[in-house]
C-alpha cells in the first residue's frame, strides 16, 4: 500500500485552511493587568528611611485584604514582605534604593513593577488597582440567608 498522496493531501488541507480558520494569537483580547492609579510623593518623617504606602483595592472598588506585598532590593540583596489590612492599606519603612516590588493574591492578576527607586527622607503613597481573574465569589455574610433551615 502507499500512503504517501493521502498524507500529502492531509497535511495540504491542514495548512491550507486551519490556519485560515483559526484565530491569529495578536486578535485574541488581552487579559486586564493590575496597575497603579494613583501615586505621589511627598517629605517623609525619617530622613534616613523611605516610607512606602500601599492602598490596594480591586476592580470593584472592594479592598482587598491579605495580598502579599514584596519590595525586593538586589544590592545590597534584602526582601520586605507586608501583608495588606482590612482597609487594603500596608506600609514600608526602608532604606534608600531601587527595588522591584510585586503584589499577589490567589484569585486576581498579580502586580509587578520594576526600578522603584525609593529615597531616603521621602514618603510616597501608591494606590493600586488589582484585577479579579473571575466574576468575584459571593462572601459568606451574604450567603448566610441561603444557608438556615426552613
Amino acid at each position: 500500500m502507499n500512503y504517501q498522496p493521502v498524507i500529502s493531501l492531509f497535511l495540504f488541507c491542514l495548512f491550507a485552511f486551519g490556519a485560515q480558520g483559526s484565530p491569529m494569537c495578536d486578535s485574541l483580547p488581552q487579559p486586564m493587568k493590575s496597575r497603579v492609579l494613583a501615586f505621589s510623593e511627598t517629605e517623609g518623617p525619617d530622613s534616613g528611611k523611605a516610607v512606602l504606602n500601599l492602598y490596594l483595592h480591586d476592580d470593584y472598588d472592594e479592598t482587598v485584604l491579605g495580598a502579599t506585598a514584596l519590595l525586593q532590593r538586589a544590592n545590597p540583596s534584602q526582601v520586605h514582605g507586608r501583608i495588606s489590612q482590612w482597609d487594603g492599606r500596608c506600609q514600608f519603612k526602608v532604606l534608600p534604593g531601587t527595588y522591584e516590588m510585586r503584589i499577589q493574591l490567589t484569585g486576581m492578576a498579580s502586580f509587578e513593577q520594576e526600578n522603584v527607586e525609593l529615597q531616603a527622607g521621602r514618603q510616597y503613597e501608591m494606590e493600586i488597582e488589582l484585577i479579579r481573574m473571575s466574576p468575584p465569589v459571593p462572601s459568606a455574610k451574604s450567603q448566610a440567608g441561603n444557608n438556615r433551615r426552613r
